[in-house]
């Protein structure tokens, strides 16, 4: 309302006011006033709304996820750009706990919010949308959520239970975890999709016991594969059945936002050319401005916000993986403050918390970003033709990020090319990153071509140590690591234990540095070796022996473990290699 209407009005009141008083005071009729409220006037805010609402169900397994399809009226020219328009839902727990969820348009008809619950009982809901006038009233609902045998997403064992190791990983539920996988980043679907099988390779997966992968989706199906503001909802859809599919099979996705050919141009000053020109951010600004300038940055956040809000609902989401070998990109003095802003952003705004990592290439040490990312990792490429050093090289950068901080680490890539040395190099490899800490096998690199696939040959030891570790609850026995001294000048191990067990792994490494040939044909038998270990806490144990080639439990010992003393074990006779659980009785 204009002011100067509503101060006229104030004087013709007072006016009128003052008439009745002078009749009253010159003896005339007195006419009896009535008092008024005058109504305040309003001016009617034109808010954007949610006109529809709709659940794709309203009971739901715990662990198992909630769509809702909304339509909503609001001002906006651009659905991806969450400065014009906002969509979130905030669901509140039986507990009363929230969490803020965003929501995502699809390119196509709707917006849509996923969402996936973590505890039993009645869920409510409030969404709302905002736009440069306001927020929406909220659109209010609930929905049920059932038992389930389902785990949920996997997270940091210190961020389940204080007393849990932060080294390793569990489920939601608080149920063990230990990451076995390898890497098919370029090409998930390498062995074909169909709406009966969903993703082939992850059959195959399945039947070697593994349970994660590491996946570049926007190598390969960008949504920004030709525009920064425009998504590519073919790409999407693609990404979406991937997702569902690896829920559906227990698979968790390492999920890499930036893979180093996506960031890298013809002027990197040691790298080959990158996709750069193949960027849809390339529409926008100059590889050199996408890293420093706020509007880059706005858009950037625009496009993390989106992928947490299309896939971040799924627990089969392992890891954001937020940039692959970074020094593989233009980022250069940028390197450190740019990925901890990336980093920081999915930290802040994912509800679920998915852990996040990322990488320098191979042999790469990268400080600085392992203290900000939740899950440190490193890439080994250089082995020398050496099968049997594998073992100590694989074992040093772990006991390094091992020592460096209380996270999960693990080896993100690591390979040769051909399979000459496999699957011996991968054999020692996986076993010795698991006795160092490693909270997940190192991830073989494949992707066809001379850098081949996974063989029958890995497959099947792979699940031999996914077979050794599926009953082993690390982050809850907290364990530490243990210094191994070996009778047998050839032989070396790692462990780790806790107070109520641990594991360790003892190698042959008489033929290390030798030709492959001679390692298959000369590895001889070791007899008598007896194992000085400090570090287990006292008390009595059962050593449970296992034949990591055969994947067989051997006959169980008993050794008795003194305060302040090392603890003394007499192996088995073994050629190659054995592991062993460290149970307290």
């Amino acid at each position: 309302m204009n002011k100067y209407i509503g101060r006229a009005k104030s004087i013709l009141s007072l006016t009128l006011f003052c008439a009745v008083l002078l009749l009253t005071a010159c003896g005339g009729n007195q006419v009896p006033v009535e008092p008024t409220i005058a109504a305040t006037p309003t001016v009617e805010v034109d808010l954007p709304k949610i006109t529809s609402v709709q659940s794709d169900r309203n009971e739901v397994p715990r662990y198992e996820s909630i769509e809702l399809t909304l339509q909503i009226d609001a001002e906006y020219s651009n659905p991806y750009d969450a400065r014009e328009v906002v969509l979130e839902g905030v669901f509140t727990s039986p507990e009363g706990t929230d969490m803020i969820v965003p929501g995502f348009w699809d390119g196509e008809a709707a917006w849509k919010i996923r969402f996936t619950p973590s505890s039993e009982g009645t869920w409510t809901y409030a969404v709302s949308v905002r736009d440069d006038r306001g927020v929406s009233l909220p659109s209010l609902g609930e929905f049920s959520v059932t038992p389930s045998d389902l785990h949920g997403w996997i997270l940091p064992g210190n961020s389940f239970n204080a007393a849990y190791s932060g080294h390793y990983l569990v489920y939601h539920d608080g149920t063990p975890f230990y990451g076995v996988g390898h890497c098919d980043a370029l090409n998930i679907l390498i062995d074909g999709f169909d709406v009966e099988e969903g993703v082939r390779l992850f059959d195959t997966m399945k039947a070697a016991n593994e349970n994660y992968v590491v996946w570049w989706p926007l190598y390969t199906n960008s949504p920004v594969t030709s525009s920064y503001d425009d998504y590519s909802v073919g790409n999407m859809k693609v990404i979406d059945s991937v997702v569902k599919d690896a829920e559906k099979e227990d698979i968790f996705l390492i999920f890499t936002i930036w893979d180093h050919p996506q960031l890298r141009d013809d002027n990197h000053p040691t790298w080959d050319t990158g996709n750069w020109s193949r960027n849809g951010f390339s529409k926008l600004s100059s590889l050199e401005d996408f890293f420093i300038s706020d509007e880059a940055w706005a858009w950037q956040e625009n496009i993390y916000r989106y992928l947490i809000a299309r896939w971040g609902y799924s627990p089969a989401i392992g890891m954001w993986q937020t940039v692959s070998e970074i020094n593989g990109t233009n980022s250069l003095d940028q390197t450190d403050p740019w990925h901890a802003k990336v980093n920081a952003y999915f930290v802040e705004n994912d509800p679920y918390r998915h852990p996040t990592t990322a990488s320098g290439s191979g042999e790469v040490d990268w400080p600085e970003g392992h203290a900000v990312m939740d899950a440190p990792q490193v890439h080994l490429y250089e082995w020398n033709e050496d099968a049997i050093g594998a073992a100590l090289h694989t074992a040093e950068w772990t006991s390094r990020m091992w020592d460096l901080t209380e996270r999960p680490n693990w080896i993100g890539e690591f390979g040769t090319t051909g399979n000459t040395y496999y699957p011996e190099l991968f054999h020692h490899s996986i076993w010795s990153a698991l006795a160092s800490g490693a909270a997940m096998t190192p991830a073989e690199w494949n992707s066809g071509g001379a850098w081949g696939r996974m063989t029958p040959e890995m497959n099947a030891d792979i699940s031999r140590l996914a077979q050794f570790v599926s009953d082993l609850p690390l982050a809850e026995w907290n364990p530490s690591k243990l210094q191994i001294t070996s009778s047998d000048a050839e032989v070396r191990a790692w462990g780790l234990a806790g107070e109520v067990g641990g594991l360790f792994w003892a190698q042959d490494f008489s033929l290390e540095g030798r030709p492959i040939d001679e390692v298959r044909s000369a590895m001889p038998a070791r007899r008598d070796v007896r194992l000085e270990v400090q570090g287990i806490t006292a008390g009595s144990y059962t050593i449970h022996p296992y034949d990591t080639w055969q994947g067989v439990d051997l006959e169980t010992f008993d050794v008795e473990c003194k305060a302040d003393a090392s603890c003394a074990i007499a192996l088995p006779d073994f050629t190659s290699d054995m592991a062993f659980k460290i149970i307290r009785k």
